[in-house]
């Protein structure tokens, strides 16, 4: 073998082993983990503006979201965006905020993730449809979260679910305070 053969089989060996790393993180970005960014409030004070977030996305090829999962979803009035919200109720559900309190089956819901009460005004009673999901952010101050209660969310189908966050990797708000 002389030099050129050599050095063009090793250029090959690297441009098929790029090529393949590639193909596998595109695969896994996909179908398995993707990484997202909080844009804006509608989830404070779980997630702020700006957080990096890994999302699971297989997750849900083998279940159905649970009430209390924080997922991603297609906006259902924008295909080019995602939104981020709480899973509050499930199919059979019924859903009902009065006096600023979320009814789940006409029982109370703790919300230990909260820091306010519901200050957007009385919803429902609605009772979640087969298929679809009811969330809604975090942020319960007046108009701070677009979620199942206004008509440009609605009730989510789980065909727009992308996927369940599962951790915070970064906060930069945390980083301009070191």
């Amino acid at each position: 073998m002389n030099v050129v053969s050599i050095v063009q089989h090793r250029v090959t060996k690297w441009i098929v082993l790029a090529l393949f790393g590639v193909s596998i993180a595109i695969g896994v970005n996909q179908f398995i983990l993707a990484m997202s960014i909080v844009n804006g409030t509608s989830m404070q004070p779980t997630l702020h503006d700006g957080d990096r977030l890994l999302v699971n996305k297989f997750s849900f090829l083998f279940h159905t979201p649970e009430r209390g999962d924080v997922v991603t979803f297609q906006d259902p009035s924008d295909a080019n965006r995602y939104l981020v919200k709480r899973v509050i109720g499930v199919p059979a559900d019924r859903i009902e905020i009065k006096d600023g309190k979320l009814l789940r089956n006409g029982q109370v819901v703790t919300e230990p993730y909260i820091d306010t009460r519901i200050e957007d005004g009385n919803f429902g009673p609605i009772v979640v449809q087969k298929g679809t999901i009811f969330v809604m952010g975090d942020n319960r101050h007046r108009f701070a979260s677009r979620d199942s209660r206004y008509d440009t969310v609605g009730q989510v189908s789980v065909r727009l679910i992308e996927g369940k966050v599962e951790w915070i990797l970064w906060r930069p708000s945390l980083s301009a305070h070191l």
